[in-house]
């Protein structure tokens, strides 16, 4: 698409573009894609947004859906001016936070957040442990985390040390997915030192019930001790970076928009693209409305019988 972009494109003003994301109801994906390219232009003012995000004050419906888009787009850029922000934001209230991200939270924000990492170590892990912040929220976090130690970006014996810590200080309650991304970053990591702590916490019962089996955990450690540069398992786990703002905007779109089946999308969709009160399936334009996830609550069991949450499972996935 870009290369098909008009020299006068190139250089006449952004703010039409940004605009267009805070207006567009579908998916702008031309105006995204000029907003990633022309990133100098355009980052100021999608920073402000998510700076209006963090401080509670965005403006309407459309200054959320302007503040959304440039989330991806920011962490697509890599741009460490967002980190600071992001992770204020991730202390507003809960329901507030849970609003304004809906399923991107546990879907995306690992490789937003490590795209946006602006190298204070410190920082990321006060908050994941922070437990002003949703717990997917600080699973997100850890994730982050997780890959950026395998990266280099973080201290790999700093990163254990956290590590250590978080299990020997119980920096979760019992039972919080966060402790399913604790061993996932001993498996990922190939840290082999500390799987007996892993085994500890799962006969203690800090590890949630049914999210994963010890042979898995195994496995995975296994993986990462066999080919420790591969990053195809990280990219199995949903970490890394967004490679294509557009592509991840899309399956956002595709995978988490949820209305309920007896209300037509027309009358329950927001400006974000997201149902005003419930957030069930939503149908694509031209498709029959059918819900298979009636009354199933994002905080509910999934039902595909894995054990985990609905938003944690087939709803982030």
């Amino acid at each position: 698409m870009l290369e098909d972009i008009p020299p006068d494109l190139l250089v006449a003003s952004i703010e039409p573009y940004i605009d267009e994301l805070a207006t567009s109801r579908e998916l702008p994906s031309f105006a995204v894609s000029l907003c990633v390219l022309r990133y100098p232009d355009s980052g100021p003012f999608l920073r402000a947004a998510l700076k209006r995000a963090a401080a509670g004050t965005l403006l309407d419906r459309e200054d959320e859906r302007l503040f959304f888009r440039a989330l991806f787009i920011i962490g697509g850029r890599r741009d460490p001016l967002g980190f600071e922000p992001l992770l204020r934001l991730l202390r507003r209230p809960q329901d507030e936070v849970e609003y304004l991200l809906g399923d991107a939270n546990p879907g995306h924000l690992p490789r937003i957040a490590a795209g946006m990492f602006n190298g204070d170590t410190e920082a990321l892990f006060e908050a994941i442990t922070d437990q002003r912040l949703d717990e997917y929220a600080r699973d997100s976090l850890l994730g982050t985390a997780t890959f950026l130690t395998w990266e280099g970006r973080i201290d790999r014996e700093r990163m254990i040390a956290f590590l250590r810590r978080f299990d020997a200080e119980r920096l979760a309650p019992d039972e919080e997915v966060i402790w399913y991304g604790w061993l996932q970053a001993v498996a990922l990591l190939g840290l082999r030192d500390l799987e007996p702590a892993v085994l500890a916490a799962w006969d203690r019962g800090s590890i949630p019930p049914k999210m994963l089996e010890r042979r898995e955990f195994i496995a995975d450690l296994e993986r990462a001790e066999r080919a420790p540069e591969d990053i195809q398992r990280f990219k199995d786990a949903h970490l890394g970076y967004i490679d294509d703002v557009v592509v991840a905007l899309e399956d956002w779109i595709l995978g988490d928009h949820f209305v309920d089946d007896d209300v037509s999308d027309t009358d329950v969709l927001d400006d974000l693209g997201t149902p005003t009160d419930e957030r069930l399936p939503l149908n694509l334009p031209g498709q029959p409305v059918v819900n298979p996830w009636r009354h199933v609550g994002r905080n509910d069991p999934c039902p595909c019988g894995s054990g985990k949450k609905a938003k944690r499972c087939c709803l982030a996935t």
